[in-house]
């Protein structure tokens, strides 16, 4: 009998089947049809094809200022020595934005870890799926039928596992929202470079942690309610740099680049912003994230802002609002930030309002 690649029936003018090579290079060209950018190559060649379903994210716009730019540079000296780093600070301080950075900058694709109250080791190594069933059947006896069942477990590796197998950079957010047993399997990762799989046997049971293997951890500081103290003995494996929010330079850049607003206009939005900050408490001090949402709201107002402009901060200060008490609270505190800002020496030469923090006085913890 003479095989044939493919068979020659046509439907509606186009062939049912495909031969293999046109099956295999469709699957290479579907691989490869999002990738516009190149990035270095995992070591094992034949695993490079996952890399390309974890690429490096883009980010929207970074504002890579001089203060910026001093505190990553102190943090990729970590992150390149092998250390996991865990960024600490106040919400909306740009603890997220900066591991991204970072971790652009590394070049290796990226893995993403969101922590919350629900997270389980599972999530973060992989579990078990789903039970595959496979029949096997023996036809070379005539009017003889041989059957049988295999089955099969398969396995589905979560963003840990595939960030230690193949070298990818994590990056854990809400590290503290996370319940600290879930955290657990994280020692034995970054002191023996082992990731240990509970649920598996033999060989499989353990991952050796790829040598470009890099890890960035951000928490909200202790204050903040849903936060829990990780323990001790993962705390000394990592290093922890305190972040704080930006000087008020700084900000008017991040809002002004992100938005598109003239200077004078995120300065206002900034120093309103601040103003704010200086009179909540630590849960409900608005980050520079408020600004920019603000910004954007302005823009789209093509200058007509004025009569909304009280109104605006309300709203975006307004979600870590209990009730309509609160809320009021909220709303005079804005007219009255306003309204001292308005009432501010307007002089040319004068500096609009800020409290500067000192940027450098960022405690340092080691392993």
């Amino acid at each position: 009998m003479v095989y044939k690649a493919t068979h020659q029936r046509i439907i509606r003018g186009k062939p049912i089947h495909k031969t293999l090579e046109e099956t295999k290079q469709e699957s290479v060209d579907g691989d490869l049809k999002n990738i516009n950018e190149p990035f270095q190559s995992s070591a094992n060649l034949k695993n490079s094809y996952k890399e390309k379903k974890y690429l490096v994210p883009e980010m929207e716009c970074f504002i890579n200022s001089s203060e910026i730019q001093e505190l990553s540079e102190r943090i990729k000296i970590w992150v390149k020595a092998g250390y996991p780093v865990h960024l600490i600070g106040p919400t909306g301080c740009g603890k997220t934005s900066l591991a991204v950075h970072i971790a652009k900058e590394l070049g290796r694709p990226v893995v993403w870890i969101n922590g919350d109250e629900s997270l389980t080791t599972k999530d973060l190594i992989g579990g078990y799926a789903q039970i595959k069933q496979e029949s096997i059947r023996d036809n070379y006896i005539h009017n003889v039928l041989k059957s049988s069942d295999v089955i099969k477990p398969e396995w589905t590796d979560n963003p840990l596992a595939i960030a230690c197998k193949y070298g990818y950079t994590l990056i854990y957010n809400e590290f503290s929202r996370a319940k600290p047993f879930a955290n657990n399997v994280l020692l034995s990762v970054f002191e023996e470079g082992i990731l240990e799989l509970p649920s598996r046997f033999g060989e499989e049971k353990y991952i050796k942690v790829h040598p470009d293997f890099r890890a960035i951890l951000t928490s909200n500081s202790v204050e903040y309610a849903g936060v829990h103290v990780p323990q001790d003995a993962l705390l000394d494996r990592m290093v922890g740099i305190y972040m704080d929010y930006y000087s008020f330079e700084t900000e008017v850049q991040i809002v002004k680049g992100h938005t598109g607003i003239s200077e004078k206009e995120s300065e206002k939005i900034v120093s309103t912003i601040r103003k704010i900050r200086d009179q909540t408490n630590e849960a409900q001090k608005p980050g520079i994230r408020s600004g920019i949402m603000v910004g954007k709201a302005v823009k789209n107002l093509n200058g007509n802002a004025k009569d909304y402009f009280e109104q605006l901060f309300v709203d975006v200060i307004a979600t870590k609002t209990s009730s309509n008490a609160e809320l009021l609270k909220k709303k005079k505190l804005v007219i009255d930030v306003i309204s001292e800002l308005n009432s501010e020496n307007t002089d040319s030469n004068a500096e609009p309002h800020r409290k500067e923090k000192p940027v450098n006085k960022a405690v340092l913890k080691t392993a």
